[in-house]
């Protein structure tokens, strides 16, 4: 699964992000606020209302349009998160499952950047 990548890795890693999606006509997405996206902010509240369920054994995360801009051209692109459980079923096409709540909207970076970027 994940592993812990130590600070300066983490912030060369994304600077490489940033530098290869910063043209306009790059694949770099946007914020609402036609910025590069360079991230989101998830906060506890929401990712521990998931991770009640003790079934939950992770988090799935789907990028998917933004909803102030469905039906409209341009890379304006959101997450939506939820709670993954194992999936028991012997047909199974993927190994989780959500049976849960699903979160959307988490906050774009820019502007709710940690220090890192």
């Amino acid at each position: 699964m994940a592993t812990i990548i130590d600070p300066v890795s983490a912030k060369s890693l994304i600077q490489e992000y940033q530098q290869q999606n910063a043209s306009d006509d790059g694949p770099g997405l946007l914020t609402p606020a036609d910025q590069l996206l360079n991230g989101f902010f998830i906060d506890r509240e929401s990712l521990e209302a998931l991770l009640t369920n003790p079934n939950v054994v992770g988090v799935s995360i789907n990028f998917a349009k933004h909803p102030d801009f469905v039906g409209q051209p341009g890379k304006y692109f959101t997450l939506l998160y939820s709670g993954a459980e194992l999936n028991t079923d012997p047909d199974a096409k993927t190994p989780y499952v959500n049976k849960g709540d699903i979160c959307g909207g988490p906050p774009p970076c820019p502007p709710w950047c940690t220090d890192i970027c």
